[in-house]
Formats: structure tokens, C-alpha cells, sequence
């Protein structure tokens, strides 16, 4: 099962870490029960190969695995006018895959883009070899391209949700279907669905957990836990849910703290070698130039049981952002990268300091492959890391 990393309803794009991560320097502070807890072994970050002499470079990766994955490659020819527009600027896209230890160009189901149109071509990985691409036109529904020959052929469809079903498969693809929405265009309310790794088409979860308002996948957790975020049905307060079976049966839970008084973003969980994480991204109303709001973290030492309520956002308090998740690295220590700069806490949480030095990585999500996110060297350079300690870069096109 694989869930959409994009679910949250503010995309967060073009991405640049601002502050490189010094994990030597942030373990040096002051330990909790948490940094006193055994570390687990470090892993070595998985041995994604590089590929220069593809063309363009990657806008967007997903991995089913180390040993198989998929690439948009944007490649542009032209320059802008003398107006600074980029009327004259045409941008191909390819799609390249990772098969046998090397990346190849696959086919592309794409079309060319023209003028100032910006690349927008999400692609998630469903299994070794196969791949769905959703173009995100802004209309209902969007148009897909599945693959299941590791991107030789491709087969047309929508983002249409169709019938349902029981449980999510493994290699699935957990993602949402709005339902409601407001004059603006906001959703209001959300259902989860399910994408189908055999053929890329989309059906409804049958068990919906009890949620209200917008729900969005969370995350997983050991024991193929899934999470999904929402409100409380009666409070309206940010609350979780936790299946245990693939998504047939769900319990939640309301969250510590106050009832927000605009909506958040959805929460990402994250799994600690100790405990769980949750982050709630939204917009903080007192800070105008924070875009990716980071109004609460919380922490579980129960697998989810119960939670607490660790960090809550203070005016000027850093971190008062966050690009991408949190990283739960195997010896105690929580990273979250933010606009401003890298934050590590050794205490589970409740307090942060600024890092300094290497091993940076923007915006990290966690993927099949461990946490993944964009590298320090431009575009199409990416960093991997499989304990949240050690990472490694690679690069996609020149």
C-alpha cells in the first residue's frame, strides 16, 4: 500500500531546504526519555543510482521500492521574450524508469507544454513496474496514464472514482475524493479512495473512518497501521483515525488542545523508534510571511493509543513551519525543515534547536524507500535516507 504524499490541500512545490542539518551537533543537547531510550542501528540510505545524462531534469519521483521507480523529466528549449514572458519556451516531458539498477527513458504519455505552463504531472509508483501519472489540469476529473510494463505502454483514464472496495491492496495507492466544496472552490468534505495497482482506476474505501470535514490519508506506521486525519464528529476539534486491517475497520481518536478556528491541512504521522509523531500543518493568522504553518505536534508512546500534545505554535517561535514531514530518525531524535531553516529536538518534541552543517534534505516525505526529498544541488538532485540520520544524494538528468 502506498499512500499520496500529495494529500494534503496545499501542494508544497520547488522546495529549497534553507539550512543544512547538523545531526552531531543537534545530539549534543540536553536528552529526554526519549534520547535515553536504546537507539536503534543506524541503516545505510537505500542506493538510488544517479542519472545525468538524462534529459531535462526530474520534476517529480516515486519508488515502489530500491530497486524500481519512476521520474517526470522536464526538458525546456527557448527563452523568454522581451516582454519576460515565456511565450517562445516549449518543455517536453519524459518519463524515465529505474529497472535492473539503472534508470532508462521509458514512453511518455505526456504532451508538450508551451508558453508559461508550469509542470504538473504527479506520478506514483504501484508496484514493481508499474505507475499511474494524474495531470493536474485544476478540472474535475483530471486525466491519468497507467503502466504496468514499466512505462512501455501506457493506458488512458480519469481520477473518476468508480465502485468501491474492502481493504486497500498492497502496492495501493491511499489518496481522497472531495465531495463538497465551498463558493471558493475549498473542500469542505472528503471521503479516502483507493487506487487500484492493477489498473490504476480509482474505488471508494468502504469503511470510511468516523470522521468529519476533510479527511486525508496520514500516513502508516508499524504493523502496516494506516492513519487518516479529520475533525472530531462532535467537537469539530483535529482528531486521527487508525486501521489496523488494511482499512476494513477504523478507530478514532480526538487530539489534545484546542478547536482551531480555520482549517488545517491534514496531519502526517510519522513513526519513531519509540513512539509515533503527528504534525498539523495550517495557516498561523499572526505570521503573514509563513506560508507552511506549523501549528501543533503531537507525540504517542502507546502506538497511538493516546496522544500529546507536545509542541503548540507561539508567535516568532521557531519552528513556525513545515515543508514536507517530520523526520523520526532511529536514535530519538525529531527534524522538522522548515522555511527558515532545520530544527532538531532530542526531547520528543517539546523544544527545538537550529542545525548547522550537512545531510541536508528539502521537504522529506516518507516513502516506500524511507524519507525522501530534494537535495541541495538544483534541480533534479534528491537526498534518501532510511533512518532519518544518514543520507544520501542522487541525481536525476543534467
Amino acid at each position: 500500500m502506498r499512500l499520496n504524499n500529495s494529500s494534503a490541500l496545499v501542494a508544497f512545490t520547488a522546495v529549497v531546504c534553507l539550512t543544512a542539518c547538523d545531526t552531531d551537533a543537534a545530539g549534543r543537547a540536553a536528552t529526554s526519555p526519549s534520547s535515553r531510550a536504546a537507539a536503534l542501528p543506524s541503516s545505510p540510505p537505500p542506493g538510488i543510482p544517479s542519472a545525468p545524462r538524462l534529459p531535462g531534469h526530474a520534476v517529480f519521483v516515486a519508488f515502489a521500492d530500491e530497486h524500481s521507480g519512476f521520474a517526470v523529466m522536464g526538458e525546456c528549449a527557448g527563452e523568454e521574450n522581451e516582454m519576460g514572458t515565456e511565450d517562445d519556451r516549449v518543455c517536453r516531458q519524459h518519463v524515465a524508469v529505474l529497472e535492473n539498477g539503472k534508470w532508462r527513458l521509458g514512453t511518455s504519455p505526456l504532451p508538450d507544454l508551451s508558453g508559461g505552463d508550469g509542470f504538473a504531472a504527479d506520478i506514483f509508483a504501484l508496484g514493481p513496474g508499474r505507475a499511474l501519472i494524474t495531470a493536474r489540469t485544476g478540472r474535475d476529473p483530471d486525466l491519468t496514464w497507467f503502466t504496468d510494463d514499466g512505462a512501455r505502454t501506457w493506458k488512458s483514464g480519469t481520477t473518476r472514482v468508480s465502485g468501491t472496495v474492502r481493504a486497500v491492496p498492497e502496492s495501493a495507492q491511499l489518496t481522497w475524493d472531495c465531495l463538497k466544496t465551498k463558493e471558493d472552490g475549498d473542500c469542505v468534505r472528503s471521503r479516502l479512495v483507493v487506487t487500484m495497482p492493477d489498473s490504476g482506476r480509482r474505488k471508494a474505501l468502504a469503511a470510511q473512518p468516523a470522521l468529519a470535514g476533510v479527511v486525508l490519508p496520514a500516513g502508516t506506521s508499524s504493523g502496516g497501521a494506516l492513519w487518516a486525519s479529520g475533525l472530531d464528529t462532535t467537537t469539530g476539534k483535529s482528531a486521527l483515525a487508525v486501521s489496523y486491517d488494511q482499512g476494513r475497520t477504523w478507530r478514532a481518536e480526538q487530539l489534545p488542545g484546542p478547536k482551531a478556528t480555520t482549517p488545517g491541512w491534514g496531519l502526517r504521522v510519522v513513526q519513531g523508534h519509540d513512539s509515533l509523531y503527528a504534525a498539523e500543518p495550517g495557516q498561523l493568522l499572526e505570521e503573514d510571511e509563513v506560508k507552511n504553518g506549523l501549528r501543533a505536534l503531537y507525540r504517542s508512546t502507546d502506538s497511538g493509543r493516546s496522544w500529546t500534545r507536545v509542541w503548540t505554535y507561539r508567535p516568532g517561535r521557531e519552528p513556525l513551519s513545515i515543508l514536507g514531514d517530520p523526520v523520526a530518525a532511529t536514535d530519538g531524535g525529531l527534524t522538522i525543515h522548515g522555511e527558515r531553516g532545520v530544527y532538531r529536538s532530542t526531547d520528543g518534541g517539546r523544544s527545538f534547536r537550529r542545525t548547522a552543517g550537512t545531510g541536508r534534505s528539502g521537504a522529506p516525505h516518507r516513502t516506500p524507500i524511507g524519507y525522501l526529498g530534494t537535495g541541495s544541488s538544483g534541480q533534479g538532485s534528491y537526498a534518501v535516507s532510511a533512518d532519518g540520520i544518514h543520507w544520501r544524494t542522487f541525481t536525476l538528468g543534467d
